[in-house]
């Protein structure tokens, strides 16, 4: 299922998202070469595709998993060899629509904030960390992990959540 409605409309000609069952090949090579680890083969599988012509190729991928209401976020990475083909055009474009990271996210969020009470990020690096604040995380007392509320929760609830996520550690 694609959300190109949810696209900005200055890269929706060569952009789409959607969710896949599982890890493709093409996604497992990717996944590997960013975090030098397979892709987890539970939870949701979001992919950003490149369109030219009748191909699609991943270009970007986003893992969420979720238990008791919370969806936890991670595995965020780009292809920098597919996004090398693109004109100046096609990535002025993304970046001024910040990131092929921030599209996932915002996918991810559009499609899947009624079913959870939170969202949770666990983001190490500072690049990554401006870009999941732009979409709407907020950043926790613990310093890597972020959150985005979906539901309106007491303060001692989001607490309790927050501690939740952080005994989980990385994700």
């Amino acid at each position: 299922m694609s959300y190109n409605l949810a696209i900005p409309v200055r890269i929706r000609e060569f952009i789409t998202i959607a969710e896949i069952e599982s890890p493709t090949p093409v996604i497992q090579d990717l996944f590997l070469r960013k975090f030098g680890d397979e892709p987890p083969t539970f939870g949701h599988h979001i992919v950003a595709f490149y369109v030219a012509g009748p191909s699609r190729t991943p270009i970007s991928y986003l893992h969420l998993w979720t238990r008791n209401r919370l969806g936890y976020v991670g595995g965020g990475c780009t292809d920098g060899r597919v996004f090398k083909q693109l004109t100046e055009l096609q990535k002025n474009a993304i970046s001024a629509e910040g990131g092929l990271l921030r599209q996932t996210l915002l996918y991810c969020f559009t499609r899947h904030e009624n079913e959870l009470d939170a969202f949770f990020g666990h983001c190490g690096n500072a690049r990554a960390k401006e870009v999941d604040l732009a979409a709407g995380f907020l950043e926790t007392h613990e310093e890597k992990l972020l959150v985005r509320w979906n539901a309106e929760l007491p303060e001692h609830k989001k607490h309790a959540l927050i501690n939740e996520a952080i005994s989980i550690g990385d994700f």
